[in-house]
């Protein structure tokens, strides 16, 4: 039962393709499916250039030299008192 669906849907579209048709509707002039199909372009292989682009250079911004911490912090070490509030 599908073998003979699928057939006589094939031969439908290719009699649907073949037939004369006009491309003026209610909807304004349009293609349809065929004709669209028949004049599209051909496929290219060429790949788009994806390189990024040359940035110029910037200079890094410095931040403010601070003094290196050392040590532990107030109230850390066991009997060293919290800091003043």
């Amino acid at each position: 039962m599908r073998h003979v669906l699928a057939i006589a849907l094939a031969v439908l579209v290719a009699l649907s393709a073949a037939a004369p048709h006009a491309h003026a509707g209610a909807f304004g002039d349009h293609a349809c499916a065929a004709c669209l199909a028949a004049s599209g372009e051909t496929a290219e292989s060429a790949t788009p250039d994806v390189a990024p682009r040359a940035l110029p250079p910037e200079p890094v911004p410095q931040e403010p030299w601070h003094a290196p911490l050392t040590g532990a912090p107030l109230g850390a070490v066991p009997g060293q008192s919290p800091p003043v509030a």
